[in-house]
């Protein structure tokens, strides 16, 4: 999970995505072969919230990203306007 962090720390969302969607197979066959009736769920739970918090994480950080983006962008142009203005 660790590398999941760092993938979304450093922005790289296709490899965060990607260790994402291995993290939710490799759940997935592990799953297959529990019986849920009689297996503690406690572990399984513990994983699945681990997983939701670092989808959290990661919206969030998409988010904070586009909008830093969105603030760049709006700088740019109002930029570019003071220099047409004085030119």
């Amino acid at each position: 999970m660790m590398e999941i962090r760092d993938a979304i720390a450093s922005s790289d969302w296709p490899r965060a995505s990607a260790l994402l969607d291995q993290h939710q197979q490799a759940l997935d066959q592990a799953l297959d072969g529990v019986d849920l009736a009689t297996t503690e769920r406690a572990p399984w739970m513990d994983l699945l919230l681990a997983q939701r918090e670092l989808l959290e994480e990661m919206r969030v950080a998409r988010d904070a990203a586009s909008a830093a983006l969105a603030q760049l962008a709006q700088d740019h142009r109002g930029a570019r306007g003071w220099l047409r203005e004085l030119a």
